[in-house]
């Protein structure tokens, strides 16, 4: 055999493993699924049960040991009289990695163990008329009316949380949907009211609980005997000998929380270091974060100094003599005992700067020290002092004043024996007087809508209206880039994880939702999307609900069982038309769309995006809804973003010119400062973009570029477009052709740009991150839809002021009234004319007066909705 016979076998025995591997690891994932969807109807199932009045259900740290505020409250009720009757589930991750808390119990019937998300998880989930968790519960939570949810969280914050971090929606999206659901967020002090949940997690308007500000159930288990604590450490091989504990508790570091960077030799190096200078009248331990702690394990570069996990820290806060953290959150708790804190932070500027902080170091408790030999220095002075420094007495007060010992008590009381919440210092932070808008966007797919949609969020009002957003989270780049754009004045719901429910209900819901709901559905469809709105939202209730996405199935039937709103569905085009649009022979909106209109009648309002379109669906789609529904509200616009993109000031005029020269030597520095605004593949993408477009000269005397823009489909009519540019350019052969936008039809588009021989002179780039710059450096913009809804492509053609030819189709007069460019009729010989007018200078312009054309806009948008504040 040759070697090439050789080399073709070797690939072809190749290729088959490669198949196998991935048909491996598709039966694999689908087996997965399969059985993650059946433990999912079980958990439907018991969310039909009985909830079971005396059982509760703690989970600290994702079943990391019985642990935190939630083990406070647990210990505080079995000794507590009166509830002797109570039913205790515990989570663990592992029941078998935590063999001493198992033992403590296993003769005590009132205490059992589960291990996260097995069915008995979900079963005591579902069913347990108490939870309490001081991190979050899994995306297939659902909250149940009848159950008592308490978020008890872990410690105050000083590193910034939640939307205080710079991708706070996304990664915060799983805190804030338990937060909502929350009946109970226990809080320690006004700081952390006000930062935490008001601010940093934009409960503010929303939560519909009470935020229990009497401090921390933990701190009460540092008033507890240092004897069993010190028994427990001896256990461990970490014998006090009845020295002073000195305790090093740095907080996690890296960029994820779960997955933290482990410097286990630097740690272990630094408590040597310490305890080297200190001497042998104290003992220097290790307490790791719960993120990093196995991690450490794993390392085997621990040594004899770090403490077990298993070991409440707040019982190791009361045996403890001096505190060194750095930027966790633990010193808050050790202030109510009084004892000296210091914050050993070498990376402190480098900390801030990348992490942030929501205290400065000058508002910290304790000495901030930079070196060990610094550190053993402050700490021997700060023991050797008589009393706390004024400093320290500052912040106990101001933190730790209600981590009295009687946390747990006050919580218990106020959770299960029904206590006026007035008694004890609590807050609503739902505001009525406020209307609250909640927002469906999508997919953030780059679109039309999507632009529409992100442009609305900039121009709302955020001092009269409390604003919520959700859409479909997804990793595609241009989705995240998306919503990145989102306003950051906007609460954001990502919608992750997946309904709570089996396979053949998914199924059953999924197939109403390419055919149609009937008449009358059923109780299980209702209660399938209440289900799938309390796992979204939890006890939230918004007063204006909004689809603005207008073509998907999903948010039409979830607003079939949203709680006391006004609905509204946004009808971006004709929808019948889109409904029987034919691409390539495949209707592929039919069924879907049929489906979103069986849905009207829930909608209170169905709002078409143009006076002229509102006329066309509601006669078109009469059948589906009372023609009181129908109304309009114009898209806005966001001209600041447009005009700064294409590097132009409000009159159109070039503000960011290309130079004359160009130094290549520069290239690596402008490329480094590229990098820090944009990731290397949207460089790349843009660069190829403008590769494809390289003959197509600047916006100059010698050459006139048309140019258009929008997604490659048939209502877009780009080939009437090529046709009557092709006749065009063959009697001005100065003329060009640009057709920004990407869809199935772009092969088709192409050939008969080759057919025709127009390859040098129509560029087909696909669609471009910023087509605003390109739109400036052209000289006409042409659109030759059959028909649209509002197109936004003109507005923004407008904006910079370029003049418009455009087909006729009924909502044109909306964006492109009289005067402002020119209108034709909807044939090749009428799109001809119009283009050669532009050559002639026959086509006027009026350039968009974005601020007036926004206010009445938004003026249409508030009274669309039934929230005109007007008639408020």
């Amino acid at each position: 055999m040759s070697d090439n016979g050789v080399l073709l076998r070797l690939k072809q025995s190749t290729r088959v493993r490669t198949r196998g591997l991935a048909l491996l690891e598709t039966t694999r994932s689908r087996m997965e699924e399969a059985q993650t969807r059946r433990l999912l109807g079980r958990y439907s199932g018991w969310r039909r049960e009985p909830v079971r009045e005396r059982t509760v259900l703690y989970e600290a740290f994702a079943g990391n040991g019985v642990l935190c505020n939630p083990e406070a409250v647990f210990r505080h009720l079995l000794a507590a009289p009166g509830f002797a009757d109570l039913t205790h589930v515990w989570v663990l991750d592992d029941p078998a990695k935590h063999p001493r808390v198992v033992g403590e119990f296993a003769g005590d019937d009132r205490v059992r163990f589960v291990e996260r998300l097995s069915a008995e998880y979900f079963e005591a989930l579902a069913t347990s008329k108490y939870l309490f968790n001081n991190a979050t519960f899994p995306s297939e939570f659902v909250k149940r009316p009848e159950q008592v949810y308490v978020n008890t969280w872990h410690g105050v914050p000083l590193k910034t949380m939640g939307y205080d971090t710079p991708d706070g929606p996304t990664g915060s999206r799983n805190i804030l949907r338990n937060f909502v659901a929350a009946d109970y967020l226990l809080s320690a002090n006004e700081f952390m009211t006000d930062v935490m949940y008001r601010r940093a997690f934009r409960l503010q308007g929303i939560h519909r609980g009470f935020v229990v500000e009497e401090g921390q159930p933990r701190t009460d288990r540092q008033a507890a005997a240092p004897g069993p604590v010190t028994e427990r450490l001896r256990e461990a091989g970490l014998d006090t000998q009845g020295r002073r504990i000195v305790l090093f508790a740095p907080t996690w570091r890296g960029s994820s929380f779960n997955d933290p960077m482990v410097n286990a030799g630097q740690l272990t190096s630094t408590v040597r270091d310490l305890q080297r200078r200190l001497g042998n009248e104290y003992v220097v331990l290790l307490k790791a974060h719960q993120t990093v702690h196995d991690r450490l394990v794993a390392s085997g570069k621990a040594g004899k100094v770090l403490v077990p996990n298993e070991i409440p820290t707040n019982e190791l806060l009361g045996a403890t003599a001096v505190l060194v953290s750095d930027y966790s959150s633990i010193f808050f708790d050790f202030l109510a005992t009084g004892r000296p804190v210091l914050h050993y932070a070498p990376d402190l500027d480098e900390y801030v700067d990348s992490r942030g902080l929501y205290l400065e170091p000058s508002e910290l408790p304790g000495p901030v020290s930079h070196t060990v030999e610094e550190l053993a220095e402050q700490l021997l002075e700060a023991v050797a002092a008589d009393a706390p420094s004024a400093q320290y007495a500052k912040a106990a007060a101001r933190f730790a004043a209600h981590d009295d010992g009687g946390v747990a008590a006050r919580v218990v009381d106020l959770v299960f024996n029904g206590a006026d919440p007035a008694t004890y210092r609590t807050h609503r932070l739902h505001d009525p007087a406020r209307p609250s808008l909640l927002i469906y966007l999508g997919s953030l797919a780059s679109m039309g809508i999507t632009s529409s949609a992100l442009n609305l969020l900039a121009n709302l009002d955020y001092e009269r209206y409390d604003v919520s957003v959700f859409y479909q989270h997804s990793e595609i780049r241009d989705r995240l880039n998306n919503a990145a754009q989102i306003d950051p004045r906007a609460r954001v719901f990502p919608r992750f994880g997946t309904y709570a429910e089996s396979g053949r209900r998914v199924s059953r819901e999924k197939r109403l939702m390419s055919v149609g709901l009937p008449e009358q559905p059923d109780r299980r469809h209702q209660q399938f999307w209440e289900d799938e709105w309390r796992r979204m939202f939890g006890m939230s209730e918004f007063d204006h609900v909004v689809d603005f996405s207008g073509f998907g199935t999903f948010c039409p039937f979830l607003f079939t069982a949203t709680p006391g709103s006004t609905r509204s569905l946004w009808l971006h085009s004709d929808m019948m038309a889109e409904s029987q649009r034919n691409t390539e022979g495949d209707k592929h909106l039919e069924g879907r769309l049929n489906a979103v209109f069986t849905t009207f009648r829930y909608f209170d309002h169905l709002v078409s995006v143009s006076k002229e379109l509102n006329d066309v669906n509601a006669t078109k789609l009469a059948p589906y809804a009372d023609p009181s529904a129908f109304t309009h509200a114009s898209n806005t616009i966001d001209q600041r973003r447009i005009l700064g993109h294409a590097g132009v000031d409000e009159h159109g005029k070039r503000v960011t010119g290309p130079p004359g020269t160009f130094d290549t030597a520069h290239l690596p520095a402008a490329l480094a400062s590229l990098l820090d605004h944009f990731d290397a593949r949207s460089i790349v993408r843009e660069a190829r973009a403008r590769a494809r477009m390289a003959y197509i000269p600047r916006r100059d005397d010698e050459h006139v570029t048309f140019v258009a823009v929008g997604r490659l489909s048939p209502e877009k009519n780009h080939a009437r477009l090529v046709r009557a540019f092709a006749e065009v350019h063959e009697r001005h052969p100065h003329t060009r052709l640009v057709i920004m936008g990407d869809g199935r039809l772009m092969p088709t588009l192409v050939a008969q740009v080759e057919n025709l021989g127009l390859t040098d002179y129509v560029s087909l780039p696909g669609r471009v991150d910023n087509p605003y710059a390109i739109m400036a450096d052209c000289d006409c913009f042409v659109m030759s839809s059959t028909y649209e809804g509002l197109p936004m492509t003109i507005l923004e053609a407008r904006t910079l002021d370029l003049p418009v030819v455009s087909t006729r189709f009924p909502s044109v007069a909306d964006s492109l009234p009289e005067g402002a460019g020119l209108v034709v009729e909807q044939s090749d010989e009428a799109l001809v004319a119009g283009m050669e007018r532009f050559l002639d200078g026959e086509v006027p312009r009026l350039i968009l007066d974005g601020a007036a054309y926004n206010a009445q806009a938004m003026r249409e948008f508030y009274r669309a909705i039934g929230a005109d504040p007007a008639e408020a």
